[in-house]
C-alpha cells in the first residue's frame, strides 16, 4: 500500500462508505483517491474512486472535502458534477477491457465511483521489473485489448484522455483492463488552467498542453502508442512539449527491429506521429496499420445496460452516514446453513489473501532498507554567447535506513523513563513534521502547476508560424529561432546548441526569464520560472526513471519546501525544507511502501529525534546520529 505523503489527506483506513469498509490505498492523483473496499453486502472486493483534486480541495477534521478557499468554490463544485457525469456514463456499458462501473453517489462534500476491483499488476509495475520491456507476445496481447477497449469507448463517444502505465491492469488471466477515465479532468482544463499539471507529459499528446488544442480518437491513440513504445523499448517516448521543431523522437522502426515485427513497429511510430492530422484518425485505421502482427481481436461488443440518457444515480448506498470504525464484520440474517457458507467464505477469503500477499508478506519479513537517493548530477556545459544555466546540485551524502542495534548476549532491560522519553521526544519531532508538511505538499503542487505552463509556453515558443521569429547562429554550432531585439534574443523562442541541449521558451536580453524549459544532452530537464539565464522560482526539475524534484528552486538548486522522489524502485520520497538541494530540518521520508520516517534531518541525513511507521502500521520511535539509528523503542 503507497504511504507518501500524498495519501495523508486520504480516509482512514477502516471508515465505513454506506455498505463499503475501505481497507486500502491503492493509487492517488491530481484528481482523486482510489481505495481498495470490502462490500459488506455481497462479500467482495471494490475499488472506490473519490473527488479530491488536490490543487484547489482539503479534507477536514471530520472527513468532509471542501474547497481550499472562496475563490475555488465554483471550480470544486464544477468539477464534481463532471466526474458523476463520468461515473453515470461509464456505468450503462460493459466491455472486456474496460473497468466495469458498479455505481456512484455523493458524500463527505465529494462524490465517489465503485468499480469492479480488477487484481492484477498495472502496466507501471510490470515495466519496473529488472527487464523494463514487455516480450513480444505481451506487447500483442496488450496491444490488442488496447485496440478493443479504445473502439468501444470511441464508439460511444467518450475518449480515455488518461491512457499511460498505471491506468492499465493486466489481470491474472493476462488481460488488459482500462481504469481511470479523465473526461472530468478535461473538463476541468477547458475551464481553468489550475490543472495543467494533471497531464502525464510522457504520454499526452501536444493537443493536450493547449487549453483550445482539438482533441479526438487520434489523441488517445498517441497516448496508447506512447504506452507501447515504453513496453517495447523499455522507456516512454519524448515529451510531445520537446517534439516541437527538430523532433528527438527515433522510430521503433529502427531502434527495435531485431526483436519485434516491423509492421507492429511501424503502427506505432504512425501512431506517435507529433501532428495530429498524421496520427490514424480512428481505432479502425489505426488496427488497419497493424495488420496481420496482432491476431483478428474477438471484441466482446460494448453491452450498453438499459436506461434514458439521464439515467438516474444508483442508489443502495447511505450518503449522509459516514463513521470509521476499527472492525466491521458482516451482519448475516439468520438462514439455513449460514454458519457453514459463512466459514467457508472467510476460509476462502484468507487463503486468497496468503497467496495474493505473499510478495508484500515477504518484503515485511526482509532486514534490509534501500538507503535515500543520489541527488541528480546536471553537468556543467559551455555556454554559447550567454546561454542560461541550470545549476549543477552538489551530491548529497546517502541516508542509511534504519537498522536495529547489534545485540550482544542476553538484551538488556529496557528502563521505562528513558523509553518514554524517548518516545516523547520522537512524537513531538513528528508532530513538528506534520504542521510542515502541507506546505511541502503545497510547494510540490504549485511547482507541478508552474512547470506545465512552462511546457505550454516552451511549445509556443517552438511554432513554426511563430510571429517576427528570426534565425541566429553561433560558434560551436549553435542556434536560435525566435523573436529577437536589437540583435538579443527577446520574447518567445528556442535555442539548439551542439551538445544536444534544447532551449525553449521566454527570453529577455540574451537569457530565459519567465517560463520555459531546459533539456540538458543525458535528457536531465527543468521545467519552470526563470530569472536572468537561472532556474529561480517554482518548477520540476527531473531526470527520468531516475528522480524528480519539484518546489521552489534558487539558481537551479531547491531552496525551501518542496518535495524530492526517485522513480526507481523502491521509490524513496523525501519531503520538507531543502537548503541547497538537501533536506535541512523537520523532514518525511517515505522508502517504497515499506516504512515512513518523520523527525529530524541534516545534510540530507536522519538526524535527531523520530518516528518510524511500518508497512504495518506499527510505529517506533528512535534517535538518529548522520543518519544511523542510535537508539530505539522494541
Amino acid at each position: 500500500m503507497p504511504t507518501s505523503s500524498e495519501n495523508d489527506q486520504a480516509l482512514p483506513l477502516g471508515t465505513r462508505l454506506g455498505d463499503y469498509r475501505l481497507d486500502a490505498i491503492i493509487g492517488h492523483g491530481g484528481f482523486g483517491i482510489t481505495y481498495r473496499a470490502f462490500d459488506t453486502q455481497l462479500a467482495k472486493f471494490v475499488a472506490i474512486k473519490e473527488y479530491f483534486p488536490v490543487e484547489f480541495a482539503v479534507r477536514r477534521p471530520d472527513g468532509e472535502v471542501a474547497p481550499r478557499g472562496a475563490r475555488f468554490t465554483d471550480d470544486f463544485v464544477w468539477g464534481r458534477e463532471r466526474f458523476l457525469d463520468e461515473a453515470r456514463a461509464l456505468a450503462r456499458f460493459r466491455h472486456a477491457h474496460i473497468v466495469p462501473v458498479l455505481r456512484y453517489f455523493e458524500g463527505n462534500g465529494t462524490a465517489y465511483t465503485v468499480m469492479e476491483f480488477e487484481d492484477g499488476r498495472s502496466v507501471a509495475q510490470l515495466l519496473r521489473a529488472p527487464s523494463r520491456r514487455l516480450q513480444p507476445d505481451e506487447v500483442r496481447r496488450l496491444a490488442e485489448g488496447l485496440l478493443s477497449g479504445l473502439r468501444a469507448v470511441h464508439a460511444q463517444g467518450f475518449l480515455h484522455r488518461d491512457i499511460k502505465p498505471s491506468n492499465i491492469i493486466v489481470r491474472h488471466d493476462g488481460v488488459p483492463v482500462l481504469i481511470d477515465f479523465g473526461a472530468a479532468r478535461q473538463a476541468m482544463g477547458g475551464r481553468t488552467r489550475t490543472l495543467t499539471s494533471i497531464l502525464t507529459p510522457q504520454y499526452a499528446p501536444i493537443e493536450q498542453y493547449a487549453l483550445d488544442g482539438k482533441q479526438g480518437p487520434w489523441s488517445d491513440i498517441y497516448s496508447a502508442a506512447a504506452v507501447l513504445h515504453h513496453a517495447v523499448a523499455g522507456s516512454p517516448p519524448p515529451e510531445a512539449a520537446s517534439r516541437v521543431g527538430v523532433d528527438p523522437y527515433r522510430p521503433l522502426a529502427v531502434t527495435q527491429a531485431d526483436r519485434f515485427d516491423q509492421t507492429l513497429l511501424a503502427a506505432i511510430d504512425r501512431g506517435l506521429a507529433f501532428a495530429p492530422d498524421e496520427r490514424p484518425q480512428t481505432i479502425a485505421d489505426w488496427s488497419a496499420l497493424f495488420g496481420a502482427a496482432l491476431p483478428p481481436a474477438d471484441d466482446a461488443p460494448t453491452q450498453r445496460l438499459p436506461g434514458a440518457v439521464a439515467a438516474p444515480r444508483l442508489g443502495g448506498v447511505n450518503r449522509e452516514h459516514f463513521e470509521p470504525v476499527e472492525d466491521a464484520p458482516l451482519t448475516v440474517r439468520p438462514s439455513s446453513n449460514v454458519g457453514v457458507w459463512v466459514a467457508v467464505v472467510l476460509i476462502g477469503a484468507a487463503a486468497f489473501a496468503l497467496w495474493r500477499y505473499q510478495p508484500e508478506i515477504r518484503d515485511l519479513l526482509a532486514s534490509a532498507l534501500p538507503s535515500s537517493p543520489p541527488v541528480v548530477e546536471v553537468p556543467s556545459r559551455p555556454e554559447v554567447g550567454q546561454q542560461t544555466a541550470i545549476a549543477p546540485p552538489p551530491t548529497s551524502p546517502p541516508v542509511a535506513a534504519p537498522s536495529a542495534p547489534p545485540v550482544a548476549g542476553p538484551p538488556a532491560v529496557p528502563d521505562p523513563s528513558a523509553q518514554k522519553a524517548l518516545i516523547d521526544q520522537a512524537q513531538r519531532a513528528a508532530s513538528e513534521v506534520r504542521t510542515m508538511l502541507d506546505r511541502a505538499d503545497e510547494a510540490s503542487k504549485a511547482a507541478r502547476a508552474m512547470a506545465g505552463e512552462a511546457r505550454i509556453v516552451a511549445a509556443r515558443a517552438a511554432r513554426s508560424d511563430l510571429e517576427n521569429a528570426e534565425r541566429l547562429s553561433y560558434d560551436g554550432g549553435a542556434s536560435y529561432i525566435g523573436q529577437v531585439t536589437a540583435g538579443k534574443r527577446q520574447g518567445l523562442g528556442v535555442a539548439d546548441l551542439a551538445n544536444g541541449e534544447r532551449q525553449a521558451g521566454d527570453w529577455d536580453a540574451d537569457h530565459l526569464s519567465g517560463l520555459g524549459i531546459v533539456r540538458l544532452g543525458d535528457d536531465s530537464r527543468y521545467a519552470g520560472q526563470w530569472r536572468d539565464g537561472e532556474s529561480t522560482g517554482l518548477g520540476v526539475r527531473e531526470k527520468p526513471g531516475v528522480e524528480r524534484t519539484e518546489g521552489n528552486f534558487v539558481a537551479g538548486r531547491l531552496e525551501g519546501f518542496g518535495v524530492r522522489r526517485t522513480l526507481t524502485v523502491p521509490n524513496v520520497v523525501q519531503s520538507g525544507e531543502f537548503h541547497a538541494d538537501v533536506l535541512d530540518g523537520p523532514g518525511v521520508e517515505v522508502v517504497g511502501d515499506r516504512e515512513r520516517y518523520e523527525g529530524g534531518f541534516r545534510n540530507g541525513r536522519r538526524q535527531g529525534y523520530g518516528q518510524v511507521t511500518a508497512a504495518d502500521n506499527r510505529k517506533r520511535a528512535g534517535l538518529w546520529e548522520d543518519g544511523k539509528l542510535v537508539d530505539s523503542t522494541p
